[in-house]
C-alpha cells in the first residue's frame, strides 16, 4: 500500500515510493561519471607509468656492461674497466668463515688480475707462491715498463687478508684463481724461476721469466754505526735496521774486538791507540731491509775505518793496517725483500672438487646495448644553459 506526501515544488500529492526512486537514480548517475573519470585517469597513469619504465629499462640496457662465457653463462656485471678497457667484475669468495671480494678482469680469452702468481722453474707449473699486499717495493714496476704501475692490488689490501691473484689454470688459460694463505711460501726465493703475469698484454700464455735474486740494492746509511756522544738518527725517508742488526750484534762485537786488537797491536810502536768502538745502528732507506750476505765482516770493516777517521793517525802509518782490515774489505747494502706466502686455489660454491672459474670457458663477450626500434625516448645533451636540443 502506498501512502501519499505533498510535493511543495509542484503543489501535488504524489506516491512516497516514486519519489525514492528518483532520488536514487541522480546519485547512480553521478556515481557512474565520478568512476569513468577515475577510470580513465588511472589508465592514462598506468599507461605513462609503464613508458617510462620501459624507456628505464632500454637505457639501462644501452649502459650497462655484462660479461657472459661462451656458452652464454653469466659472470657478472662490469664495477669497472682496466688500463686495457678489459671488464672488472666482482668475485665474492664465500668458501671461508669471511667473505672477502676480489676484482677480476675479464678479456675475450683470459681472466687477469692486477697480483701476479710465482712459480719454481721456468713454466709456470707446480704450487704457486703470491706476495703480500701493498708490497710497492718490489712490484712498483708494471707490465707496461712504467715505475709506479706495479702490480700491486690496494683493493685487496683495503680488505686485510688475503691477497688473491689469477694463475696458470689446469690448461693454461683462461686461468684459476688462488688466495694467499698464512704459510710461508715452500719455494726459496733463488729458486722462483717465473711468474704467471696474467694482466701482461701478450698473444699466447703469460708466463714470464723472473728471478727475485734481481732485485735492486741501494747504499745503507752508516753514520750512526759507530757510537759517539753525539746523537745520531736516521735521515729521512730511511728507517733505522737495528733489529736485524741485532741479530749479527755478537759475532759483530766478537770479530770487532779481535780485529781492533790486532790494529792496536799494530799501531803500538807509534804510539797510537783506537778506543774501545760500541756499534750503534744502521739505516736503510723505507722499503728495504739489510743485505745479511757478508754483513759482519763489512760492518767491521766501515766501523774501524771511522774511528781511524775520527782520530789524528797519520796516512803513513795507516797504510800498514791494510792487511789486518783488507779480507774484511766489503760494503754494506740494503735490498728491496720479497715476502712470498702460499697460495692455494679458491673452490667453486657449487663443487669444492673445482676451481672458482673453471666452470666458464672463453671466448668471453660483452652484451650490446638494446635495439629500442622506431621513434624511442632518447635522451638529448642541453645545448647551453637551460636550452635543449628539439
Amino acid at each position: 500500500m502506498s501512502t501519499w506526501n505533498h510535493d511543495n515544488a509542484m503543489g501535488d500529492w504524489v506516491p512516497s515510493q516514486q519519489k525514492k526512486a528518483q532520488g536514487g537514480f541522480v546519485i547512480t548517475l553521478e556515481l557512474i561519471l565520478l568512476v569513468t573519470i577515475l577510470f580513465i585517469g588511472t589508465l592514462v597513469g598506468i599507461v605513462a607509468i609503464r613508458d617510462a619504465l620501459i624507456k628505464r629499462y632500454v637505457s639501462q640496457q644501452s649502459q650497462v656492461t655484462v660479461v657472459v662465457d661462451a656458452e652464454g653463462r653469466l659472470l657478472g656485471e662490469a664495477v669497472g674497466f682496466d688500463e686495457h678497457d678489459a671488464p672488472r667484475l666482482f668475485y665474492i669468495d664465500r668458501t671461508q668463515s669471511t667473505n672477502y671480494r676480489t676484482l677480476i678482469g675479464v678479456r675475450d680469452d683470459r681472466f687477469t688480475s692486477r697480483e701476479p702468481l710465482y712459480y719454481a722453474g721456468n713454466s709456470c707449473e707446480g704450487d704457486p707462491c703470491i706476495k703480500a699486499t701493498s708490497d710497492e717495493a718490489t712490484d712498483n714496476t708494471g707490465v707496461d715498463g712504467i715505475s709506479g704501475s706495479g702490480s700491486v692490488s690496494y683493493f685487496n689490501a683495503l680488505q686485510g687478508q688475503p691477497n688473491y691473484a689469477v694463475g696458470r689454470g689446469a690448461n693454461g688459460l683462461p686461468g684459476a684463481l688462488f688466495r694467499e694463505t698464512p704459510q710461508a711460501c715452500p719455494i726459496d726465493a733463488e729458486q722462483i724461476g717465473s711468474r704467471w703475469a696474467s694482466q701482461s698484454v701478450v698473444s699466447g700464455k703469460p708466463c714470464e721469466v723472473v728471478s727475485l735474486d734481481q732485485a735492486g740494492t741501494e747504499p745503507s746509511f752508516n753514520e750512526c754505526l759507530v757510537n759517539t756522544l753525539e746523537p745520531c738518527s736516521c735521515p729521512e725517508s730511511y728507517e733505522d735496521e737495528g733489529d736485524v742488526l741485532a741479530n749479527y750484534l755478537p759475532l759483530i762485537n766478537l770479530t770487532l774486538e779481535s780485529t781492533l786488537a790486532a790494529v792496536n797491536l799494530t799501531l803500538l810502536p807509534f804510539g797510537e791507540q783506537l778506543d774501545p768502538i760500541e756499534v750503534g745502528t744502521l739505516c736503510c732507506p723505507q722499503a728495504t731491509s739489510l743485505q745479511q750476505t757478508e754483513l759482519v765482516d763489512a760492518a767491521v770493516f766501515v766501523a774501524i775505518n771511522q774511528a781511524l777517521d775520527q782520530s789524528n793517525i797519520r796516512k803513513q802509518v795507516r797504510r800498514l793496517l791494510d792487511p789486518i782490515l783488507s779480507p774484511l774489505q766489503g760494503e754494506i747494502l740494503c735490498e728491496a725483500f720479497v715476502q712470498l706466502k702460499s697460495a692455494e686455489a679458491v673452490p667453486s660454491p657449487d663443487d669444492p672438487e673445482q676451481n672458482a672459474l673453471e666452470a666458464f670457458s672463453a671466448p668471453f663477450r660483452v652484451n650490446l646495448p638494446a635495439d629500442a626500434g622506431q621513434g624511442s625516448w632518447r635522451s638529448t645533451a642541453p645545448r647551453g644553459e637551460g636550452a635543449f636540443a628539439p
